[in-house]
């Protein structure tokens, strides 16, 4: 059953949140979008996009978490406290070995005042042939 599998991508999101909730503080950290209205500021990670790739020669898939971080004010103090928030999420990828790849501004539709946000990509290195934990995975 699909619900009972082992996720490589689960385990990177956990650790991701992990590191990322006190780095944030006081905002609050999501690992997934929060389903409901979007406490504001926020911090969240978003689905991840998988890839192919080869590092040194050697087969790797890299998963790529957009984080996403959303402000409200004024234009100027979004400005200035997503460039304090890209900042520190920035740090904490690096710090984890990970890659931050870019980090772009955006806006998001809450169907009132335009609010801005930072979308940060950190790339997760995994170093298998399956996304599926394996040695997690009972044989049959």
């Amino acid at each position: 059953m699909i619900d009972d599998r082992p996720s490589i991508t689960a385990e990177a999101r956990a650790t991701l949140t992990a590191a990322l909730t006190p780095a944030v503080e006081p905002w609050p950290m999501f690992d997934t979008r929060p389903p409901d209205e979007l406490p504001v500021p926020c911090v969240y990670i978003d689905v991840a996009s998988r890839r192919f790739a080869s590092e040194d020669g050697a087969p790797v898939f890299v998963v790529t978490f957009p984080i996403v971080a959303i402000v409200d004010g004024d234009d100027a103090e979004q400005s200035r406290m997503l460039d304090v928030v890209g900042d520190v999420v920035w740090d904490v990828v690096w710090d984890l070995d990970g890659g931050a790849v870019s980090a772009d501004p955006g806006t998001v539709d809450v169907g009132g005042p335009r609010l801005r946000s930072l979308v940060t990509l950190a790339d997760v290195v995994v170093e298998r042939p399956t996304l599926c934990n394996t040695s997690e995975v009972p044989e049959s």
